[in-house]
């Protein structure tokens, strides 16, 4: 996003690494009962070949055992590294710029939400931070124009410094916008000077 030349980047944010875990709890949560399940069958297996030892004529089918640790997971290594693809990408084309004029925003890969909008217009900024927002710094920031249209920017990193930013650069361009105060409708401007 490339502001115009008569406008000066104030922030320029990408998101916060926080997005990454969700892709890490997709691959971690079914870590655990996959590995219990293969080691479980691996003591099978065990016991298995020690039987078949003693009939040395049959053929050996333990190996099906490991099937449904395969048909587990496949889909689920397949489904990691789609999410974590997915979240790579939006990652990287991810930005949000904001500048003496406007607030230029491109989030996402997948749904792609994109935008400017000129400071004046902005009516309210609200600053969201979930419990673990807190906890490795990041946060959403809720913008609201003067139409009622709400533009959400979730996943930024230091979102109190950008949230301040944002205050600061929208007071800046509503004062540079406000038309000057017509002079008091009372007799006092003809009065005499002293």
């Amino acid at each position: 996003m490339n502001p115009n030349s008569n406008e000066t980047i104030l922030r320029r944010e990408r998101l916060h690494k926080g997005i990454f875990i969700l892709p890490a709890f997709i691959f971690a949560v079914p870590l655990v009962p996959l590995v219990a399940l293969f080691f479980i069958l691996s003591l099978i297996h065990q016991k298995t070949n020690d039987a078949f030892q003693q009939l040395q004529a049959q053929q050996n089918p333990s190996w099906l055992l490991y099937l449904p640790v395969v048909a587990l997971g496949v889909p689920w290594l397949v489904a990691s590294l789609v999410s974590f693809l997915c979240t790579l990408l939006a990652y990287t084309k991810s930005e949000i710029t904001l500048t003496n004029r406007r607030l230029l925003f491109r989030t996402g890969f997948i749904m792609r939400v994109s935008g400017e909008l000129p400071l004046e217009n902005i009516e309210a900024i609200y600053l969201v931070e979930p419990l673990l927002g807190r906890l490795f710094g990041f946060g959403s920031i809720l913008v609201t124009t003067v139409g009622g249209a709400k533009f959400p920017l979730r996943h930024i990193g230091a979102p109190n410094d950008f949230h301040a930013a944002l205050q600061n650069a929208v007071a800046a361009a509503k004062a540079r916008s406000q038309p000057p105060q017509p002079p008091p409708d009372d007799d006092s401007r003809f009065m005499p000077k002293a």
